[in-house]
């Protein structure tokens, strides 16, 4: 297929079903992964490229059969992205910080060096179509993760639920569909980096029906790649968090650096990909990349 992603070094392109694991565990969903697009690549690997470049790309498009999804997805990323930098905004003054000391981090939708967003075109089938007509229950479409980037905005189908949240008790709580007009926001990892820990990473994971299809169209808000997020000084904040219990997963390590943290979590999840188009790579048990010795 002309658009698998295991033609891809970025991991972009179509997924089928049962390439993509969380801890090991194979998600049961289908996608569609894009990416900002680079007018500047620095596809060269030597020493002194950063070993993340590789996810500067561009995305196989079917424009050969589907000429129309290309347009319509980058009119529906630009207008996520816009909502997102004001949400992002808005962040900054709850924890009165000048929300121009971070716009810089921020960039245009493509070019030689926008933000680094990324989106996904999922369905997750019913659990009856892909496992014996003895099982019952669901099963995971994704397991439970918090997302690496800053902010994540879904959106998802008005018929069939699955997707679960973590509140500040420990439990798990389903999110209902949602209508055409809203948008579900996750908090990302970046984000708990930069506010010193006052606004968590959403810990989040979705089950699959045993009857309906799931469709949803998440996007991974994030800063340029090159950057790096510094924790804010706290000790000024006009309010402070309380204890919170929160679902962490065993041995994932939070990179303040945009690229490394990006690349942390697509390494995890596309294993063979990694493998293939990166074996001078390793990734080791807190989801760091080295260089193989």
């Amino acid at each position: 297929m002309s658009i698998s992603y295991e033609n891809s070094a970025a991991f972009r392109g179509y997924m089928p079903m049962g390439v993509e694991n969380t801890e090991g565990k194979i998600d049961g969903r289908e996608q569609i992964e894009y990416a900002a697009e680079y007018t500047d690549l620095r596809e060269e690997r030597n020493e002194k490229e950063q070993f993340y470049h590789r996810l500067r790309s561009t995305n196989p498009w079917p424009d050969d059969i589907q000429p129309s999804l290309r347009p319509v997805i980058m009119d529906y990323v630009t207008s996520v992205l816009n909502v997102a930098d004001q949400l992002r905004e808005s962040m900054c003054t709850a924890l009165d910080v000048d929300a121009k000391d971070i716009a810089d981090h921020f960039g245009q939708c493509s070019g030689s060096d926008p933000s680094f967003w990324s989106m996904k075109l999922v369905s997750y089938p019913p659990v009856a179509s892909y496992t014996s007509s003895g099982h019952d229950g669901p099963q995971q479409g994704v397991g439970a993760h918090t997302d690496s980037n800053f902010m994540t905005l879904i959106f998802q189908d008005s018929c069939s639920s699955g997707l679960q949240v973590q509140n500040v008790q420990g439990g798990w709580i389903d999110v209902p569909p949602t209508t055409p007009d809203i948008l579900v926001c996750n908090i990302g990892e970046l984000a708990e980096i930069f506010t010193s820990g006052y606004f968590l990473a959403t810990p989040h994971r979705v089950y699959s029906s045993n009857t309906r299809i799931r469709t949803s169209l998440p996007i991974f808000y994030n800063p340029r790649i090159d950057t790096v997020m510094d924790p804010i000084n706290t000790d000024d904040l006009p309010w402070t968090r309380g204890e919170q219990k929160q679902w962490r997963r065993k041995n994932n390590k939070l990179m303040g650096s945009v690229g490394e943290n990006s690349f942390k979590s697509l390494a995890r999840s596309h294993s063979e990909v990694f493998k293939k188009h990166h074996g001078d790579l390793r990734i080791l048990d807190d989801g760091s990349i080295i260089k193989q010795s």
